[in-house]
């Protein structure tokens, strides 16, 4: 005869302190006291008369036998909560919180998010641009946007399509006192450069270019302040092409030139396994997959 299962409480607190490695973030995430998350652990190791997680400063460190419940109990919780929205007639109002950086936030995903609301009204869609990357599965996000060129380990990576470099200005710089003909004569206008990226030097090096000094021009610590710039006349940018589109559609920005240069980084969108059983991680997903599939 099987042994009697511990309270599904218990458990719950015991997966969700495993998971964050910290009582604390558990406690905000079940939305009760730190207190109650560790006499649910406490009761849950009366009950298995065996110890689950040794104290390491602040955090926790989950013992060989807790390692192995805390395994098996992310699945079945992560399996119980997709089926009972699979048979809910209604999904259940979720929040959906979604790591990503400043510049995509500012001049991709907000133009863009009011689609995705309408489509899915459960959803509460935070959206966090704080910081460039955020941590999974530790509270801090559910998805993650990341620009760079990988490896991330232990995460399910979407590729978002491959960036194009090229330059883009305002459109009054084509035709102003210093028009722009040729590549020479960008040595006749300002460069606008974000931080210490190599931009420009990848592209005056991908189409051939000589004569220009690619290190001059003033620095920006924000790629959106970059295309602000540029937006306003103050000189010609290098564009992502993820970054721009809307820009280059509305003729707020047009491209003076034709080349472009590919270095390898590209934005991407990570999840976990776990996250992707969640009905409002995949619509996300499924969402930012298609927006992007369209746009190629």
């Amino acid at each position: 005869m099987s042994a009697p299962l511990p309270p599904l409480n218990a458990l719950r607190a015991f997966e969700a302190a495993a998971r964050h490695g910290h009582m604390g973030r558990a406690a905000r995430e079940l939305g009760v006291t730190h207190g109650a998350v560790s006499r649910q652990v406490h009761l849950l190791e009366e009950h298995l008369g065996n110890k689950l997680f040794n104290r390491v400063g602040r955090g926790l460190e989950l013992t060989e036998r807790g390692r192995e419940l805390a395994e098996r109990a992310t699945r079945i919780f992560a399996d119980l909560s997709w089926a009972v929205d699979r048979v809910n007639a209604k999904p259940t109002a979720a929040t959906l919180l979604v790591g990503v950086p400043r510049a995509f936030s500012i001049r991709w995903l907000a133009p863009r998010l009011g689609g995705f609301c309408e489509a899915h009204p459960w959803i509460d869609l935070r959206v966090d641009s704080s910081r460039d990357e955020v941590e999974l599965g530790r509270g801090e996000a559910d998805v993650s946007i990341r620009f760079g060129e990988g490896p991330w380990p232990g995460v399910v990576v979407d590729a978002l399509g491959e960036e194009r470099l090229f330059p883009v200005c305002a459109p009054s710089l084509l035709h102003g006192g210093r028009p722009l003909r040729s590549v020479t004569d960008l040595s006749r206008h300002s460069l606008l450069h974000f931080a210490d990226t190599p931009d420009w030097a990848s592209w005056l090096k991908a189409v051939g270019a000589t004569g220009v000094d690619p290190a001059r021009g003033p620095r920006f610590s924000e790629l959106a302040a970059v295309l602000s710039a540029a937006e306003a006349g103050q000189g010609i940018a290098i564009a992502r092409s993820t970054l721009v589109q809307r820009e280059l559609q509305s003729g707020r920005l047009v491209r003076p030139f034709s080349g472009e240069a590919v270095d390898g980084r590209g934005y991407f969108l990570l999840t976990t396994a776990r996250g992707n059983r969640q009905p409002k991680v995949g619509a996300f997903r499924t969402w930012l997959l298609r927006q992007f599939g369209a746009a190629r």
